[in-house]
């Protein structure tokens, strides 16, 4: 064998490892959840995840499982920003989660990376097909108008279980699909399973109350859910579908995943156009757009709508706005998602009537 053929097989052996790993560990739904992680401030500028992971701190739940609660990002936390906190000290944490970055050891890096690898300690490893963590619940706020957003990985069997059950209680939620690759770089993708919890719209820094009591509420119901998927699994384990702790349902998920982003036009590298007013501060995830819809205002008048923006889009072809003008994305080069919408059929327990 030659030296090129010998690299080229030992690649593809680690591709090939690498992606039955991550199938194992997400492909968990008939598991049982012995740990679960709620972790605010990934962000550090990101304020209202860091005030339910404080109350969670001050007043723990009793819990039938392990729960530990922790500050994603405290240096950012601390720092002196414009605000109440910098979004990062030196790069964006929940983009330090590659496997490759989590194994670089013993050279000069960014504080966000070494904290990274102190979570993937705390919480995985990432690399191990059964990580300490079974479940991480990502709290994150956004300057775009989402609402309560669920984002997951489309082959996390829990995630999307426990997605259909926080849905049926409140159908406003929406579900958002991360990429189907087998190494995402989000903090959640250290534990076994994972949800980045997003809620809108809320500027940096700063609390939205009706939007605080909203995003609380998603934290006892995902605990009370991994109660009944455990109670569920030990009265099968003895013989019984689910006893008496609940039953299966079946439950139609909408699903949401990234089919374009779009940078705002510029000229000569500056920003020459900006969200339409039509477009800022509309219901995401909710109605798609119209191939006549403005997307972009220029200061000389002028409007840019969908068609010409994408001018390969047919009539008919649903696409939803996702993350409009999120501050955070402008270093990103990023002004809005636009997504497609696929429905799945999820299972999920209930309690029995």
């Amino acid at each position: 064998m030659h030296v090129g053929s010998a690299i080229v097989v030992m690649t593809t052996s680690l591709v090939m490892s690498t992606a039955r790993l991550q199938e194992e560990r997400r492909t968990n739904h008939k598991q049982p959840i012995g740990h679960v992680a709620v972790v605010g401030a990934t962000h550090g500028n990101e304020r209202m995840g860091l005030v339910i992971v404080d109350e969670l701190r001050r007043a723990p739940p009793t819990c039938a499982f392990e729960l530990s609660v922790l500050v994603g990002n405290e240096a950012a936390v601390v720092a002196t920003g414009t605000g109440a906190g910098l979004r990062y000290v030196d790069t964006d944490l929940n983009r330090c989660f590659a496997l490759d970055d989590l194994a670089r050891e013993g050279v000069p890096d960014a504080s966000e990376e070494r904290r990274a690898r102190e979570l993937d300690r705390l919480l995985g490893p990432k690399r191990s097909a059964q990580p300490r963590c079974d479940l991480i619940l990502d709290l994150h706020s956004t300057t775009s108008n989402t609402g309560v957003l669920l984002c997951l990985h489309p082959r996390d069997t829990f995630a999307l279980e426990l997605a259909a059950h926080l849905t049926s209680l409140d159908p406003t939620i929406r579900v958002a699909l991360w990429p189907d690759t087998d190494d995402v770089a989000l903090l959640p993708t250290i534990a076994r399973s994972g949800l980045t919890i997003e809620v809108g719209a809320c500027a940096h820094s700063t609390v939205v109350y009706s939007l605080l009591v909203r995003i609380r509420q998603v934290v006892p119901d995902a605990r009370a859910y991994v109660e009944l998927h455990n109670a569920c699994l030990r009265a099968a384990g003895s013989g019984g579908a689910g006893g008496d702790a609940g039953e299966r349902r079946q439950s139609e998920l909408s699903l949401y995943k990234r089919a374009y982003t779009l940078d705002y036009p510029r000229t000569d590298g500056r920003v020459s156009a900006f969200i339409h007013p039509m477009l800022q501060g509309v219901r995401e995830l909710v109605e798609p757009l119209q191939l006549s819809a403005p997307i972009f205002a220029s200061l000389d008048g002028s409007v840019a709508r969908l068609s010409a923006v994408l001018p390969a889009l047919e009539e008919g072809e649903e696409l939803f706005p996702m993350f409009v003008n999120e501050a955070a994305y402008v270093e990103k080069d990023v002004a809005l998602i636009l997504a497609s919408r696929e429905r799945r059929e999820v299972a999920f327990w209930a309690r029995g009537e």
